[in-house]
């Protein structure tokens, strides 16, 4: 089986780890002492700065790999925060040494302005972001964040005798049985409750230290803030706006007929939260697989289906052990694909319990680590530093490409039940994303809100931007801290309406692959290969679509899915 290794280092020696900063500041102090004399000379200091960053970076990723899949392990957790505490800050002042240095360059106007356009417009915005008082608050908030991972990770039920995770308890809530899932919805409910006030108590101080960042860095507030430190060059918070309307309009009416249509065929008087899972013909739940390794046995066979290539990525991943998919106490919360700068091979990271949920997941994370492989070639650290609207194109692409390869899980029957109840999750899910959005655009605009205030506009948005026909009367409480479960909100701050952006490409994207998927298949890799190269609305036009979240092309998009449905 193939195994891929780094390429050769060109400045650094090829023995060199990062243990601390002293083992690689002599490195970023030559970068920025030397003389930089002409174009090449350019050309070259940003290759070796491109080394150096990939090295540094890689560790960095590797320290918090290690502590997500072993929360309790303290040598894990002592070196992710040892990095924070003593790398990161000095990692951060230099780099913004050595970006004025490259902007201040008389021969940087001689390197090929469009090649570049888009790393040196990030530069720039970088530059006027950064404050050296940044640097402790954003140590704090690093460490904070990671207390809300240990936090959720810790929450487990008992059920029949048996501890379960939050995730394993989920996969109760497919059962048929009505009054089980009414009390395993409870349970895990009520257990989130016990760390209410320690969740909003850490968000509060989130909340504070996010805003004063924004006022040093001479913002009003940290939504601003995070615009610019996003690069969101090619849309605004008009946009966003336009975003959440559109969903409202065309999503949610979808959503009330899908849920309509459940409440019909379960034979309810009221719709719970709890009966949104459920098969509503009463066959069991979808099991795709038991082990981690027949989910990744069946992952490569099913993509395999659609590229060669893309099944390919995840078995090299497999043989070089880059894979850590089972849920299990003490690991931390969510899922991601982790790429690796300088060795090129990414990292998935799971907490799988055998149901459909996890295969979407198992899939979307195969489409961020099909982009990390085809990144491999391109030739500066930084060209691989992709805007999250089009890593999530990748991800969510891939999950509607790869219904053509889900006989390997299931028989025709359960495939056509996989891929309804799919289509399904993504209309369902887009209004939970402009809520998401919109509720943290009011957040961080109205900073000095108490916690009371936050749980009741979280409340006014949840109804506004959620089915009406979902019961929640009897669950107020649990209703007012469902946020909580939204990792993003406490660790990256507005990292979600790129789910959104990204979710109406990947239909487009779907569209095109049921037209043409030769064409749509290199369309896609044609996009990925480029990185961050190119501006986003470029990057969605190579893929073969449109950058449009206009009401009139979400219109479109959800016609087409609505057609899919019924078919």
């Amino acid at each position: 089986m193939k195994t891929l290794t780094r390429k050769k280092r060109n400045y650094l020696p090829e023995n060199l780890v990062v243990h601390g900063w002293q083992n690689i500041e002599s490195f970023y102090q030559e970068l920025q002492q030397r003389p930089i004399e002409s174009k090449e000379a350019v050309l070259q200091w940003l290759a070796d700065r491109s080394e150096t960053d990939a090295v540094v970076d890689e560790e960095y990723r590797w320290r918090y790999i290690r502590q997500t899949c072993d929360t309790d392990n303290e040598t894990f957790k002592d070196a992710y925060e040892d990095f924070i505490q003593t790398i990161m800050p000095n990692w951060m002042s230099i780099g913004n040494e050595l970006n004025k240095k490259l902007a201040t360059s008389a021969f940087v106007k001689d390197l090929d302005q469009e090649r570049f356009f888009v790393y040196l417009r990030h530069l720039q915005a970088q530059l006027q972001l950064f404050r050296e008082e940044n640097i402790p608050l954003s140590q704090q908030v690093q460490l904070l964040s990671q207390e809300y991972g240990a936090t959720i990770g810790a929450m487990t039920i008992e059920h029949e005798g048996k501890e379960f995770t939050l995730p394993q308890a989920g996969v109760f809530l497919q059962q048929q049985d009505r009054n089980l899932r009414k009390s395993i919805f409870e349970k895990v409910n009520n257990r989130r409750i016990q760390d209410k006030e320690k969740l909003n108590n850490l968000f509060d101080e989130l909340l504070k230290i996010r805003h004063q960042m924004a006022l040093n860095a001479g913002f009003t507030n940290y939504r601003d803030f995070m615009f610019a430190e996003l690069g969101r060059f090619d849309y605004d918070v008009h946009a966003c706006e336009q975003f959440h309307k559109a969903i409202k309009s065309e999503v949610i009416p979808l959503v009330n007929e899908i849920y309509a249509k459940r409440k019909q065929a379960l034979q309810v008087e009221q719709l719970f939260p709890y009966d949104l899972e459920v098969d509503v013909a009463n066959l069991p739940a979808l099991q795709p697989f038991s082990t981690q390794d027949e989910l990744i046995e069946k992952s490569v066979k099913c993509l395999t289906q659609v590229d060669d290539y893309f099944a390919e990525c995840i078995a090299i991943m497999d043989n070089m052990h880059y894979l850590d998919l089972n849920s299990r106490k003490g690991k931390a919360p969510g899922g991601y694909n982790m790429s690796l700068p300088e060795i090129g091979v990414p990292f998935i990271f799971m907490n799988a319990a055998g149901t459909h949920r996890d295969l979407e997941t198992m899939v979307h994370e195969a489409g961020h680590a099909v982009h990390s492989f085809l990144m491999r070639t391109l030739p500066y650290n930084f060209d691989q530093e992709i805007s999250s609207e089009m890593a999530e194109l990748a991800s969510m692409s891939m999950e509607l490409m790869t219904f053509d390869g889900l006989s390997a899980f299931y028989n025709d029957a359960d495939k056509k039940r996989a891929i309804e109840t799919h289509i399904e999750g993504i209309i369902t899910m887009l209004p939970w994303i402009a809520l998401i959005d919109k509720f943290q655009h009011w957040i961080y605009t109205n900073p000095n809100h108490t916690s009371t205030e936050r749980e009741n506009k979280w409340l006014e948005l949840h109804k506004e931007l959620s089915a009406d026909i979902v019961d929640w009367n009897l669950y107020e409480d649990f209703r007012k801290i469902l946020w909580h479960k939204q990792l993003h909100i406490f660790e990256v701050p507005f990292y979600y309406i790129e789910y959104g952006i990204a979710q109406l490409g990947a239909i487009a994207v779907w569209r095109n692959y049921k037209q043409n998927k030769a064409v749509a298949i290199d369309n896609y890799k044609n996009a990925l290969q480029l990185g961050y190269t190119k501006s986003i609305p470029e990057m969605y036009k190579t893929a073969g679509i449109q950058f449009n979240f206009s009401r009139e092309y979400v219109k479109e998009l959800m016609d087409f899915m609505k057609n899919e449905l019924s078919n």
